[in-house]
């Protein structure tokens, strides 16, 4: 079988760049695949060349712009997976920054979140965030319900942290 990979130019670099829906970037002058580097924060970058500049971008991102619809102008593009360099179409999305937060927290991305189990239920959470969501309630007091600084209960609960 066939299958033919979705190909685009790049915003802005039209007929110099393209990139496919699998995060590669090719060079249009000479149908070369541009490298792709580790950045120091994990993602992998490309240098586009046009009139003579060099410029830096996050190829996340660049799968994102050409493929990705944002209708409502969210400004982050999300890992879904996690991790930074699986860059293909379907493992991105576009969020906000307190919704790239949340998510990162929920995946145990963020390692300075606590675990919380709610002891009438047995649930366990990544974090006070995703307790709080999951019950409509308040971050800070599951916080004092569990380390016993006032209220024991929080909307009819008990928690205690996971270790």
């Amino acid at each position: 079988m066939n299958r033919e990979v979705i190909t685009r130019d790049i915003n802005g670099y039209e007929g110099l760049y393209s990139i496919d829906i699998f995060g590669n970037v090719i060079n249009l002058k000479d149908n070369r695949e541009v490298k792709q580097q580790k950045n120091k924060f994990g993602y992998m970058n490309v240098s586009l060349y046009k009139d003579k500049k060099q410029k830096q971008y996050k190829v996340h991102r660049l799968i994102a712009e050409t493929f990705i619809p944002n209708p409502q102008n969210k400004e982050q593009v999300n890992h879904i997976d996690g991790i930074k360099t699986h860059n293909v179409v379907w493992n991105l999305e576009w969020t906000t920054s307190k919704e790239n937060n949340i998510h990162a927290s929920d995946i145990g991305l963020i390692h300075t979140a606590i675990k919380v189990k709610i002891v009438e239920t047995g649930e366990i959470f990544n974090s006070l965030g995703s307790c709080a969501r999951a019950i409509n309630g308040n971050v800070g007091d599951i916080s004092r319900c569990i380390h016993s600084r006032g209220t024991k209960t929080h909307k009819g609960y008990t928690f205690k942290e996971v270790k």
